[in-house]
């Protein structure tokens, strides 16, 4: 299971975001922050948007690395 992580530099860029007016984006890395961890359905569903509109803003976390990319041996039920 993929798990979507908050790292030291994406909590810096919460207040970034919300002076710059992009609620949702910072909406999104608060989330990762409180839960230590999410996938993309979770996300998804707590944010209130499709998966692939989830999907795609969390590539774009961790290619600017505000997010990484945690794989584990989990697998959902």
């Amino acid at each position: 299971m993929d798990l979507y992580v908050l790292t030291q530099y994406g909590r810096k860029a919460i207040p970034v975001f919300r002076k710059a007016g992009n609620e949702i984006e910072a909406n999104m890395l608060e989330y990762l922050g409180l839960t230590e961890g999410a996938t993309v359905e979770q996300l998804a569903e707590a944010m209130q948007m499709d998966e692939k509109t989830a999907y795609d803003k969390l590539r774009s976390f961790s290619a600017k690395r505000l997010v990484w990319l945690k794989t584990t041996k989990l697998v959902r039920f």
